[in-house]
């Protein structure tokens, strides 16, 4: 599958076979998710990637995400999906990627997120499901979560990543073709001469 076919053929993954992914799998594809491009400022490693497997303990932690949820409302708005019937955090998947930005590094959570989209292409090249998932990010923030589950100190999750094998796949709807500006250099712009 070349990168357009993958770009274009890949759906978000809502239901998932309870078949393991083999680590060799994940790590080829964590590999790709690092090849994102990173600016000189972010360093080398912007990132930290942490893995979580079992869809039992997934589900788990996705009950406490919605409790999270459901009890800390952001001000002004109202998160609808906590207590929306069949709604799962994590969707039955076996495996969660963690993309955790590095704190203090103001570029990282876009490195990060550069590094989430490889992962999804990637996976959808080699016939492994995925679904980018924002539902736990505040519970996987608030206090104590990271250092319960073991996640690096100094680092934040950014981007979470369901995975495995597809259950069911969505037909999906392509996107229309874009509608484009194309800037042109403005009449006084033309007309200044350069140095």
């Amino acid at each position: 599958m070349d990168a357009l076919e993958a770009i274009h053929g890949r759906r978000s993954i809502r239901a998932y076979q309870k078949a393991p992914l083999s680590r060799a799998l994940i790590e080829e594809l964590l590999w790709a998710a690092v090849q994102a491009p990173t600016p000189p400022v972010s360093g080398t490693v912007p990132w930290k990637l942490c893995m979580l497997e079992g869809a039992e303990r997934l589900a788990a932690y996705g009950l406490r995400a919605k409790e999270y949820a459901r009890t800390h409302q952001p001000e002004g708005e109202h998160w609808e999906w906590p207590t929306r019937p069949g709604f799962e955090v994590f969707w039955g998947a076996p495996v969660l990627v963690l993309i955790c930005a590095q704190a203090g590094n103001a570029e990282a959570r876009y490195d990060c997120c550069r590094a989430g989209q490889n992962l999804l292409i990637a996976a959808h090249a080699l016939g492994v499901g995925t679904c980018w998932i924002g539902a736990p990010i505040p519970w996987l923030r608030s206090e104590g979560v990271a250092r319960e589950l073991g996640m690096p100190e100094g680092y934040d999750a950014e981007v979470a990543v369901v995975m495995g094998v597809a259950a069911q796949t969505p037909v999906g709807q392509p996107r229309p073709r874009p509608d484009v500006a194309w800037l042109a250099p403005s009449a006084s712009a033309a007309d200044t001469p350069t140095a």
